[in-house]
């Protein structure tokens, strides 16, 4: 079967319309194909993210957006602007990556995410203009400017009234700031993708700021004070109203295993107990990346009653972060993509908090462009014991290697490439606790196994 679909070009400020015939994909053919532009590597840059949108009509205009940068927080901070925009009834579309076990996670509407004949659809419809792009001299896209254009023309045929786009990889040269966004966000920054984005965090705040525009107000979520200074001051330099998070007052901080408690008081919102379905004291500083925001989202005529707020937030769940699983014994189990350093100190503070005194065994497994060693280091503080494993992914760290990393401290090892059998050795464990932590990719992959949801 084949389908015509209407492409605009523009040549010398005149637009010449034409139609183009494409097969239809199914989903599989849809997978593979996005699946085979990852060979096309990371290219940083916006001339060919912007063609490729410009001929498909920028979709990205039609719906307000919140745009999310940062280091560590993202995600959480995304989830949390999508549950709190949901539950005031507004009709929502959220971009985050990596997904945990299927492509479809990053494209979510309504909380529901991509439906297979959905994606195989809209690859089908963007697909010629991929290859017109390559034919042209732009280039072939790489595969997150594909994702990024799959995501900004689904939200646009689902009509959203709001996006919650989370940026890939640093912000001024990140596919998705081609938007042009009612609110921006900056999470905390930290050391991270060095190779790309440079190896100092004031390198890293200045690919962070390339998201703030003229005239969008920014929320500055928690930093060192330098990046914070920097931040705002690149804020308002150009015009775009900064609220920092650390204005609002937060107190009475409370962890349990069921979520997080703390009272605040702000300005804008005045005096609020909230209870958070996320946990860890990171979350709750998250969480004032969201509460910072709602005063801005009134004035883009998305304004949020006190009640879905809370609610919002008490109902937000995140996969793969400090994530509680259900198992039919005693164990207490818990998956978190803690991947850097920053990540890791952040985890090892939520053990220390739930678990007082108390020492976890490990399920291991990082990316090898991380510091295994310095991630090893701050891990060791809460661990009783390891097991290093493959992540499946080919830039995967050699277990050797990660074993060497906590050895050298003191901590027992065991080595288990197979990330099936390494889960079913932690699942025996004789501890009380136990968490899997480390890549994402690793996290996404236990994940598949434990819930049977796996696609790829």
């Amino acid at each position: 079967m084949l389908l015509l679909y209407h492409c605009v070009i523009s040549q010398e400020s005149i637009d010449y319309g034409f139609f183009i015939e494409a097969s239809i994909m199914d989903y599989d053919e849809s997978l593979q194909y996005i699946k085979d532009c990852t060979k096309h590597g990371i290219k940083l840059g916006l001339e060919r993210i912007t063609e490729i949108l410009k001929r498909l009509g920028n979709p990205q205009d039609q719906f307000k957006a919140i745009h999310i940068a940062g280091t560590n927080g993202k995600g959480s901070t995304a989830a949390m602007y999508n549950s709190v925009l949901r539950q005031a009834g507004y009709r929502t579309g959220c971009y985050t990556s990596p997904h945990l076990v299927s492509y479809r996670e990053r494209f979510v509407v309504n909380q529901h995410p991509i439906t297979p004949a959905q994606m195989a659809e809209v690859v089908t419809k963007i697909q010629p203009v991929l290859q017109s792009i390559g034919r042209d001299g732009f280039g072939a896209p790489t595969q997150f400017e594909v994702l990024t254009a799959i995501a900004f023309e689904f939200f646009a045929l689902q009509k959203i009234e709001a996006a919650i786009i989370e940026v890939g990889m640093g912000g001024r040269f990140d596919a998705t700031n081609v938007l042009h966004p009612h609110l921006s966000v900056i999470t905390h920054i930290a050391l991270d993708h060095q190779e790309f984005l440079g190896d100092t965090l004031a390198k890293i705040a200045f690919e962070k700021a390339g998201i703030i525009k003229p005239g969008v107000p920014l929320v500055v979520g928690l930093q060192e004070p330098e990046i914070e200074n920097f931040l705002t001051k690149i804020a308002m330099e150009r015009g775009a109203s900064p609220k920092n998070a650390d204005t609002i007052d937060y107190r009475n901080l409370t962890l349990s295993e069921k979520g997080t408690q703390f009272d605040i008081e702000d300005s804008y919102l005045g005096r609020l107990s909230i209870s958070l379905g996320l946990i860890g004291a990171h979350q709750a500083a998250n969480c004032l990346n969201v509460l910072a925001g709602m005063e801005f989202l009134e004035s883009a005529s998305l304004p949020i009653e006190k009640e879905a707020l809370l609610k919002g937030l008490a109902q937000c769940s995140w996969p793969g972060r400090f994530e509680k699983i259900t198992l039919p014994n005693s164990l207490k189990l818990y998956f978190d993509g803690a991947h850097n350093p920053d990540g890791a100190q952040v985890l090892v503070k939520t053990i220390q908090a739930l678990f007082p005194g108390k020492k976890v065994d490990l399920l291991f497994g990082i990316l090898n462009n991380r510091p295994c060693d310095a991630v090893a280091t701050i891990l060791s503080e809460v661990t009783r014991r390891v097991i290093v494993t493959t992540v499946p992914d080919p830039k995967s760290t050699s277990v050797n290697e990660m074993a060497k990393s906590f050895q050298t401290l003191g901590i027992p090892v065991i080595i288990e490439p197979s990330p099936d059998k390494a889960l079913d050795l932690l699942l025996t464990t004789d501890n009380q606790v136990a968490v899997a932590t480390g890549s994402l990719y690793l996290i996404g992959y236990l994940r598949g196994l434990l819930y049977g949801t796996g696609e790829e």
